[in-house]
């Protein structure tokens, strides 16, 4: 099982922090101001998006992000309000926001508290625990994949630490938002992360909540799916298709191959 597997966050967030503060420390103004790979977003407005991701839990702006329908026309409008900042502003402006909202999630992260579970939009109801892992998977998805990509620079290295992390919130957020999308399963169907923070999952029916994800072996499963941990938040989110990626099916193919068409993380 990876490091950090069902632990505590915080300090792999951290850790992402200070890559994103590290990232941006040299970027010129012509790099701040360039099309990122989030459509209709600037490399200034993606870092603008990660200060909102912390602002949201010490401001009454947490409210709206839980009883949203809409997450991504709430993340627009919070862009657009930062557009007519300056980059060192913008920057500024996210190592002020996180260090506050992390300390607040140091509070809702403790035990007992982290157990509570809050709704988060559309994205569904998770315990305060896994916050900082959403969060981290947020930054550590744009940092790499919308921004570097976009710029042309080395993606920032990872660590098994954080890759767990952000596998315990996908495959959370994949049981809670694919119900409806995965609600045809018969079969239990195994994937399996590679690499650092890697980890074997169970996409299995449950007629409670009709699917349930779960952490497993691969033992009756109907399909078996291999792939690498650090691109999972990439064709995860359909920023690339999983076809293209290091993806490969044992078993019926047909199956495993419904159940990676069907994913489709926010």
């Amino acid at each position: 099982m990876g490091a950090n597997a069902i632990g505590d966050h915080l300090p792999a967030l951290r850790i992402e922090r200070q890559a994103v503060l590290d990232f941006c420390a040299d970027l010129t103004d012509a790099e701040w101001h360039a099309a990122s790979l989030a459509a209709g977003w600037s490399v200034k407005d993606v870092v603008a998006h990660m200060a909102a991701d912390l602002r949201n839990v010490v401001t009454p702006a947490a409210l709206a992000f839980m009883v949203t329908k809409d997450v991504e026309s709430l993340n627009e409008r919070a862009v657009a309000a930062s557009r007519p900042r300056s980059p060192e502003q913008v920057l500024e402006g996210f190592a002020t926001w996180t260090r506050v909202g992390t300390a607040a999630l140091a509070v809702m992260t403790a035990p007992g508290l982290g157990r509570v579970r809050l709704p988060v939009g559309e994205l569904g109801r998770h315990p305060m625990r896994i916050f900082p892992a959403m969060f981290l998977f947020d930054w550590h998805t744009h940092l790499r994949h919308d921004i570097a990509a976009a710029l042309g620079r080395p993606h920032p290295p990872t660590d098994e630490r954080r890759m767990a992390a952000i596998l315990e919130w996908l495959t959370r957020l994949l049981e809670q938002s694919h119900r409806e999308r995965l609600a045809w399963l018969d079969a239990p169907v195994a994937i399996t992360f590679t690499g650092p923070g890697g980890d074997t999952w169970r996409i299995e029916p449950d007629p409670r909540r009709a699917v349930r994800v779960r952490r497993g072996g691969t033992a009756n499963t109907a399909a078996r799916i291999t792939a690498r941990a650090d691109e999972f938040p990439l064709w995860g989110t359909t920023r690339a298709a999983w076809r293209d990626c290091d993806v490969s099916i044992t078993g019926a193919n047909e199956i495993g191959t419904r159940v990676l068409d069907g994913i489709d993380l926010i």
